[in-house]
């Protein structure tokens, strides 16, 4: 038997603070690292991979945009932090906010050495060529030898995966990224293959890294790679 919908009321989303925090929360998973660290005063906690970024990053400016970078401030302070919702200084004023990319210039007071997005959920639900238009934003406060470190999850980008050669899409929109004066420089394309268990049959996992994505790339704006550490 099938029902069909006559009628769909949605409600209106409430905007209390309450109600936007829980919204921002759910989908930032380092988040709860900064609420760990505040409350442990002999050690701090940080992401794997988040340490691999810092190892990397060059003298100047370095900015996490809209990735929950305010963790990090509190270990390296000489991190700018960018977030896109205004929550996130009620709660860390020492943020800024930029909640349209496209306003980065405009809103941001400095030009940055090191940019980083790591599994930002604010990029998804796009195409590659959605990813592209996100990176010609970011250029606009990248100074000449800017470092790159992007991430995020396949599962959460517009492809069609029954005909598509997945690496190959993703690794050729990254090096697409050349004409835009970004120069790939390292990436790691992650996707687990199903094993059949004892059982004969497959689990029903997700793509692996919920927390940093399962595709990475570095580039270099407008400059020479360099030597990974």
């Amino acid at each position: 038997m099938v029902k069909i919908i006559e009628e769909f009321n949605q409600s209106t989303i409430k905007t209390d603070w309450k109600t936007q925090y829980i919204r921002y929360r759910i989908g930032r998973l380092k988040h709860q690292y900064w609420l760990w660290n505040r409350k442990q005063q002999d050690q701090a906690l940080i992401d794997e991979y988040d340490y691999k970024i810092i190892n990397n990053c060059q003298a100047g400016t370095t900015v996490f945009f809209s990735c929950s970078g305010y963790y990090l401030k509190d270990i390296f302070p000489e991190i700018q932090v960018i977030e896109m919702y205004p929550i996130v200084k009620t709660f860390y004023p020492d943020v800024h906010i930029c909640e349209d990319r496209s306003k980065l210039a405009d809103e941001i007071p400095f030009n940055v050495d090191n940019f980083a997005v790591v599994n930002n959920r604010g990029e998804h639900w796009v195409n590659v060529n959605g990813l592209t238009n996100h990176f010609k934003n970011y250029a606009k406060i990248m100074n000449p030898g800017c470092r790159v470190f992007y991430s995020f999850r396949d599962t959460q980008i517009h492809v069609n995966r029954l005909t598509v050669d997945m690496e190959q899409h993703f690794l050729s929109w990254a090096k697409s990224l050349e004409e835009l004066g970004f120069t790939l420089v390292w990436h790691s394309i992650d996707f687990k293959k199903k094993e059949i268990d004892a059982n004969g049959h497959y689990d029903v996992l997700e793509m692996p890294d919920t927390t940093n994505g399962n595709l990475k790339f570095w580039f270099v704006y407008q400059g020479a790679p360099w030597s990974i550490v």
